[in-house]
């Protein structure tokens, strides 16, 4: 399919796409103590120690994702996987079963407060205007929680203009595997073939694509992407900086 053309079905990242992100100075410290709080008098370890491990399992676990955009068929790092082994390894056994308890709570916290989230320029015009011509649109993201992002979605206004909602802790799989896209393209009743792919990572969306024989690969660099950790040997088919460009765009190929 021809980029002249406009695809039968667009699917979109969330974060980098729907939205730009900023981490806050002190998200460790807000999340110690919203989980203290939440787990109220059970055992845990000291405040300290529990700003500390988060911090740690952060930074490993950001590692692991950069290192999993090499195998071609990644499968997701589990919220109990990332609790218990990425910050809780080393508790004592009473503290781990408070987090065991509760690890669904903490990731939920995690995802919801180190990152500060505004929609980008021109995404709600272009939903709307996929809406109005017809062309179903859903979302496929890696995410350590997706109901972060669909509660996002909900409370902006914006859920009923997909038709599906997919996130990688949910579909236990994350980009770069194309299995990811294939169920995105097929909950809009399509193949990968007959869609868009907007991301805004060379080496986790557009590699994705490729994998996948995406119809048409767009990236779409935000200012709060991580940096390409490697080289990847994969280009884009067209490079716009906002949901407002890609619409402009995607408004000449309707013509």
């Amino acid at each position: 399919m021809s980029l002249q053309t406009l695809p039968k079905g667009l699917l979109l990242d969330f974060g980098g796409v729907i939205v730009n992100s900023e981490k806050p100075a002190n998200w460790q410290q807000l999340v110690a103590d919203e989980f203290l709080a939440l787990v109220g008098s059970e055992p845990m370890v000291s405040r300290d120690r529990l700003i500390a491990d988060i911090t740690a399992g952060a930074v490993a676990a950001g590692l692991w994702r950069n290192a999993m955009s090499r195998p071609r068929h990644p499968k997701e790092l589990d919220q109990r996987t990332y609790a218990m082994d990425f910050i809780a390894a080393d508790w004592p056994e009473d503290a781990r079963k408070t987090m065991e308890n509760h690890y669904q709570q903490l990731c939920y916290l995690v995802s919801s407060t180190k990152e500060h989230r505004e929609l980008r320029e021109g995404i709600t015009e272009l939903l709307a205007w996929c809406n109005q011509i017809g062309l179903p649109v859903a979302v496929v993201s890696n995410a350590m929680c997706g109901q972060v992002h669909r509660d996002y979605l909900a409370e902006q206004g914006l859920s009923d203009y997909f038709v599906a909602e997919l996130y990688s802790d949910e579909c236990e799989l994350r980009k770069p595997n194309p299995d990811f896209l294939h169920l995105g393209a097929q909950a809009l009743g399509l193949s990968a073939a007959d869609c868009w792919y907007v991301g805004d990572h060379l080496d986790r969306d557009v590699l994705c694509g490729v994998r996948a024989g995406i119809g048409g690969n767009v990236l779409m660099p935000s200012p709060g992407s991580a940096k390409r950790p490697y080289t990847v040997e994969v280009t884009a088919d067209l490079v716009v900086a906002t949901p407002k460009e890609l619409l402009n765009e995607m408004r000449k190929y309707s013509v």
